[in-house]
């Protein structure tokens, strides 16, 4: 026999009965609070009202405030670029030429929707007024991400894994993508308003920028061996 739910008595939504789901909530309350008003400003207080989650959720979760803030770097940067779709791009079957494009695809999918990420507010804070938090970040997000996309450009370039080439190609990747999408979407349509109204065509201009770019870097290495 099927069981009812029964409301709380205040008419409130019942506690979670899931951990996950909770910490998630205050994940992702704490994401919006730390984006509007910085590390030092946030509460953990206002973080656990607006996840509607205990008092205690944020020390609970995340062992405090700091633990709670280094989660949120790791997630803001899964906002634009998760290693799981990083990694079903370069795993895939498709020539690296298209896994590239698909890879430039998505960045530009995930510019045009900045506005809307609060992940890209907070690297936006992080670049105007740096927290000693990033460690954390650098090591489980970003340092797995880099060797993942240094796949791709060895598989272009024909680099050897060991060439100090390898890092500054993929240097030469990945430093125009994250300034797409941290550049306002607002401002690139005021001082270079062909970057924002046709996606298809930055595209093609990326693709073609980067691709040229890193055959010439492969080529240059043949000659010298």
């Amino acid at each position: 026999m099927a069981t009812t739910t029964r409301p709380s008595p205040r008419g409130k939504r019942a506690p979670r009965s899931d951990g996950r789901s909770t910490r998630a909530a205050v994940l992702e309350a704490a994401g919006r609070v730390f984006a509007e008003r910085g590390f030092a400003e946030a509460t953990g207080k206002e973080i656990c009202e607006r996840a509607g989650a205990n008092a205690a959720a944020v020390n609970y979760y995340f062992g405090g405030k700091e633990g709670l803030y280094e989660e949120v770097l790791i997630e803001a940067h899964r906002q634009m670029l998760s290693m799981e779709d990083l990694s079903r791009i370069i795993d895939s079957r498709a020539e690296p030429e298209e896994k590239l494009r698909i890879f430039l695809e998505h960045i530009i999918h995930t510019a045009t929707h900045a506005a809307d990420l609060w992940g890209v507010r907070i690297f936006l804070r992080e670049l105007a007024s740096p927290t000693p938090f990033v460690p954390k970040f650098i090591e489980t997000t970003a340092l797995p991400k880099s060797r993942k996309l240094r796949e791709l450009v060895r598989a272009i370039t024909g680099l050897a894994p060991d060439s100090p080439a390898v890092q500054r190609a993929t240097a030469l990747v990945a430093l125009p993508c994250m300034g797409l999408v941290l550049f306002p979407e607002k401002l690139r349509t005021l001082l270079l308003p062909a970057t924002a109204s046709d996606a298809d065509g930055l595209l093609d201009d990326m693709l073609d920028y980067m691709l040229g770019g890193l055959r010439a870097l492969g080529k240059r290495d043949e000659t010298r061996g």
